[in-house]
């Protein structure tokens, strides 16, 4: 099981050049499940709708976060949520609302249920306030902790926390599930202009196991295209799991 996170940056910087570099990143990585964060959709484009479709996988839509945006020479009424793409059309999708920041805007949480190999497995997509400063920190800390009680209230099975966290694993707000600390994603829309340094806020870990174990992790869609432009501001998180009896590793 191949579990991808990718924020999109919305319509930003070279927008229809970086929808193909998506598309072609994500297909070369063959995943199950991938995690979308700030899809646009809007002036009949849609981000979710052009991955799904060249990736072959069923998009649960979670659209939030509406406002005016630029969109080419136009502003339009426009989202930029959540989604979720999988292989399984039987997978189930819910989400709910999480505490926002008037200066931030609604958030939102979404999670997907399947089953694979015999073994549930639930997958939350998040994307938390990317306020600074201690009050931000305060509402990230509420954010996450809604989102987890709302994930594990009803569910035994495999739990994979995924998104952009907007925190570090060394930040106060995700202490608590001692988090790897792995290299940095956020690298800026094109090489050179913002170093990829420090550590990651994007995320995509196995937080509870119900009969799965992680085999490996890593980053993708981090290389830029000939003219220095990436796919996104962030790079996309891989995490790949195996199922099998939980006394047997």
């Amino acid at each position: 099981m191949r579990i991808v996170t990718l924020n999109t940056w919305k319509n930003e910087g070279e927008y229809p050049r970086r929808l193909v570099q998506m598309a072609e990143g994500l297909d070369a990585l063959r995943a199950d499940v991938v995690c979308l964060q700030e899809c646009f959709a809007g002036g009949g484009v849609s981000t979710v709708d052009r991955l799904a479709s060249v990736l072959g996988m069923f998009p649960h839509k979670a659209p939030s976060r509406r406002k005016l945006r630029r969109h080419g020479p136009l502003r339009v009424m426009s989202t930029s949520g959540l989604a979720i793409l999988t292989r399984d059309p039987s997978a189930r999708a819910n989400l709910c609302a999480l505490v926002s920041d008037p200066r931030d805007g609604q958030r939102i949480a979404q999670r997907v249920d399947l089953v694979a190999s015999g073994h549930p497995l639930r997958i939350l997509n998040l994307h938390l306030t990317h306020l600074g400063g201690a009050k931000a920190e305060g509402v990230r800390a509420a954010q996450l902790t809604a989102a987890l009680i709302w994930a594990t209230a009803d569910h035994e099975g495999g739990l994979v926390l995924a998104g952009d966290l907007n925190a570090t694993a060394a930040d106060s707000a995700l202490a608590a599930l001692e988090l790897p600390a792995t290299p940095a994603t956020l690298h800026g829309p094109r090489a050179g202009t913002s170093p990829s340094s420090g550590l990651a806020i994007d995320h995509c870990v196995l937080l509870q196991q119900g009969g799965w174990r992680s085999t490996g992790t890593g980053r993708a869609l981090d290389q830029p295209d000939q003219d220095g432009w990436f796919p996104s501001d962030h790079a996309a998180v891989v995490l790949d799991l195996l199922a099998g009896d939980a006394g047997s590793y």
